[in-house]
């Protein structure tokens, strides 16, 4: 019997997650996940004309970026030009696996019915819980049936399913399986899922081949993040910080550093900070002292450091770090640059602390100093600031 493990609420969240149309798509051209982005982000008029490039190409690409025009088309409200892409889709690639897709979103253009009947609904339901009842059998006959699952046409909802159920499983094969879907598996949001419930099994094994998949210099970097977010997920500070400090792509550099930040290894940060030269790097080690409320550090760096810009960053930092107004109120007074001080009056307001800036207001002599702390105290909600202002104008001249 395939019996379950530690973080079982976690990883069935995952595992349960609704899949939508998008999650079906193999990995693509840059042109093509630029067009990703644009649907992520809801620019509908960008991703229409980033997919209408691609579909204009007529290359390998051309059916799943009709549908995608289409789906942004919809969005945007061109409901003519969306209607159009999807009769072109269907006659021009009737084989296409994306035709289904065009039928149910056409239909959705025309009425606003559902992209899926009821009857698949509960055929998918029915499937996931067949899947689940796999978790009942002996692995020696559940395993080959899950293995047969993911090599298969199923939804990537019942391939999740079905890592999750390999991932409880003590079968050498299981974990097998789920080490090759992580370094070769399709499309690539399977091979994700894969990396990441390796973290979540967290064991001894599985960190290891995690291991291997974060030092193949040819694993996308989606999946090489995905296993910054695996280790973040295990708490193995030590392998995040070894890709912190080493891995070649800056951008999975910078991944590792903020889940150090998120795990709050502070030795593991400031380690870093005493190597790093990279000034994004080090740009990114201010922010992740203050995700990790490091309040000392950032304070020793705005006091010690010679760049403006490392200085304000760090009193940043400040200002997202709980407990640090009274590190904040002290470096007013002891920083002489104005900007530096503009940036603490800025990150006492981040913080909300309206009683700090009304004292710092009525002991500063500076009017320029007090026209910024009075402009950001204008932002905030606190009765003791409208006392203030009555103060301010019945003052003399």
């Amino acid at each position: 019997m395939i019996r379950l493990r530690p973080m079982v609420a976690l990883a069935l969240v995952l595992a349960f997650a609704p899949a939508s149309a998008r999650e079906k798509e193999p990995p693509h051209s840059d042109a093509y996940r630029e067009g990703q982005r644009a649907l992520d982000d809801q620019n509908w008029s960008e991703a229409s004309r980033v997919f209408g490039k691609i579909a204009a190409a007529r290359g390998d690409e051309t059916d799943a970026a009709l549908y995608w025009k289409a789906y942004a088309d919809q969005k945007r409200g061109a409901k003519k030009e969306s209607l159009e892409g999807l009769r072109q889709l269907q006659t021009s690639y009737p084989q296409s696996a994306w035709v289904d897709d065009a039928k149910a979103l056409e239909m959705e253009v025309r009425d606003g019915k559902t992209a899926r009947t009821a009857a698949s609904t509960d055929d998918e339901e029915l499937k996931l819980y067949a899947v689940d009842a796999l978790m009942q059998m002996e692995p020696a006959k559940a395993v080959p049936i899950l293995e047969q699952l993911l090599a298969g046409n199923a939804s990537l909802r019942l391939k999740k399913k079905a890592l999750f159920v390999l991932s409880q499983s003590d079968s050498s094969r299981a974990r097998e399986i789920l080490v090759r879907t992580a370094k070769t598996g399709q499309p690539m949001e399977l091979r994700v899922e894969a990396v990441r419930t390796l973290g979540i099994a967290g064991d001894p094994a599985d960190i290891a081949a995690l291991a291997t998949i974060a030092k193949d210099p040819g694993a996308p970097e989606e999946i090489r993040s995905a296993v910054v977010e695996a280790y973040q997920i295990a708490g193995r500070t030590e392998a995040l910080a070894g890709i912190a400090s080493s891995d070649p792509d800056p951008k999975i550099r910078r991944r590792a550093i903020e889940a150090l930040g998120a795990n709050g290894d502070l030795p593991a940060l400031r380690q870093l900070w005493a190597t790093e030269k990279d000034p994004a790097l080090r740009s990114k080690l201010l922010e992740s002292f203050g995700v990790a409320g490091d309040t000392e550090m950032l304070a020793k760096v705005a006091r010690e450091s010679t760049d403006s810009r490392i200085r304000r960053k760090a009193i940043e930092g400040l200002g997202i770090s709980g407990d640090s107004g009274p590190t904040l109120r002290r470096l007013y007074t002891e920083l002489t640059d104005p900007d530096d001080k503009r940036k603490v009056v800025e990150s006492l307001m981040v913080q909300g602390d309206a009683k700090a800036l009304i004292e710092m207001f009525r002991a500063e002599k500076d009017r320029e100093m007090k026209k910024i702390i009075l402009q950001q105290l204008s932002v905030m909600d606190d009765p003791e600031i409208m006392q203030l202002l009555n103060d301010v104008l019945g003052e003399k001249p």
